[in-house]
């Protein structure tokens, strides 16, 4: 069932990308309509036009196609070590409200030639940065250069890619350290709300309720951390898509987390059926002790429910913090970390976070 969701899911990409006029640039359709039809594009920051800016040494690229604000091509570099490609990316931003550049992000099975880096600029040479700005109705243009990135160990000249040029409204831009685990927030909202597919709460739910199978002391918690059992940390692999090993301009960002199911509002008709709210924990942290490295920095964010678990919104917002750093069982060493001794930046328990959070 979850493998003909994923297609139909692709089935429905694709057909909105040809009527939205927005993507896969190189497909073409003959439709016949009978009467009248208003086809509008998207509200939306989306890729206009991609063109291949320019080519040097032994480079060869196709411009490719693209949705939304994600950029598919294929490209060869050649046996030249200082071969170049750059394409010219258009983005037009389709809501009322500024909008800023977040970051580059492709998820490791969508980048085939690891030796092959990528810079992003203006046209006038300068570089892109997070941050940069689009506004409502407006255009912006930027440069994308692919080059070897060992010149001197080259086996693989290919490269087949699709990366997501991320645009966020600007009042929703994290900060750079954020945007790994801003991705990873987001996809647990979706799993929780079931749409990453139907049912995707209930698997969660089911695969936390196995603890005595998996090494875990209770079933309020579940994690992909150092030490947690192979079918926990496949099973959130599984649901979080990518989102857990992140590739962000060009630069690979594992996140580690751990999910706990308690009641942290004190209200027993909030949260599930026995009143639990879902919390996620998120870290980049290599997580490895040392007498000058005892904690983690650790971003946390509650979810609770007015419906018994049906659907799920966040309380307050995502929390910057630290937890020690300790073993999954929760003993001293490395790999995972204590959420029970999580505080915030201003020294707040999480429990203290989200007393006066509205939904």
């Amino acid at each position: 069932m979850k493998a003909l969701h994923k297609v139909l899911i692709a089935i429905v990409l694709s057909m909105t990308a040809v009527f939205l006029g927005v993507g896969f640039a190189n497909t073409t359709v003959d439709i016949e309509v009978a009467g009248t039809a208003n086809i509008l594009p998207p509200e939306a920051v989306y890729i206009t036009s991609v063109t291949v800016n320019s080519t040097s040494g032994t480079a060869t690229a196709d411009e490719g196609t693209y949705l939304m604000t994600a950029h598919s091509s294929t490209l060869d570099l050649g046996s030249n070590k200082n071969s170049t490609v750059t394409y010219s990316i258009t983005v037009y931003n389709n809501t009322g409200e500024t909008y800023a550049y977040n970051a580059a992000k492709y998820i490791q099975d969508a980048y085939s030639n690891a030796n092959v880096t990528f810079a992003l600029t203006n046209p006038d040479g300068s570089a892109f940065k997070h941050g940069a700005e689009v506004e409502a109705g407006k255009s912006l243009t930027f440069n994308v250069t692919f080059s070897y990135n060992d010149k001197n160990s080259i086996s693989d000249t290919a490269l087949t890619s699709t990366i997501n040029y991320e645009f966020l409204p600007l009042d929703e831009l994290p900060e750079e350290e954020e945007i790994a685990v801003s991705g990873a927030l987001e996809q647990f909202r979706k799993i929780i709300n079931d749409l990453v597919f139907d049912g995707s709460y209930d698997d969660l739910i089911e695969q936390m309720d196995k603890a005595a199978a998996n090494d875990r002391h209770d079933s309020s918690y579940i994690g992909n951390v150092t030490g947690a059992s192979p079918d926990d940390s496949a099973l959130l692999n599984d649901l979080f898509q990518g989102q857990l090993i992140l590739n962000i301009n060009g630069k690979e960002e594992p996140v580690t987390i751990l999910i706990k199911r308690e009641n942290l509002d004190g209200n027993v008709n909030t949260g599930d059926a026995d009143g639990n709210e879902m919390t996620i924990y998120m870290t980049t942290d290599d997580l490895q002790w040392s007498w000058s490295h005892r904690s983690a920095v650790v971003y946390a964010a509650v979810y609770t429910s007015t419906n018994d678990g049906e659907t799920w919104s966040i309380l307050g917002e995502m929390y910057e913090g630290t937890a020690p750093i300790k073993t999954y069982s929760g003993w001293f060493g490395s790999g995972s970390f204590d959420t029970d001794e999580w505080k915030s930046t201003d020294n707040k328990t999480i429990e203290q976070k989200i007393a006066s959070a509205k939904v």
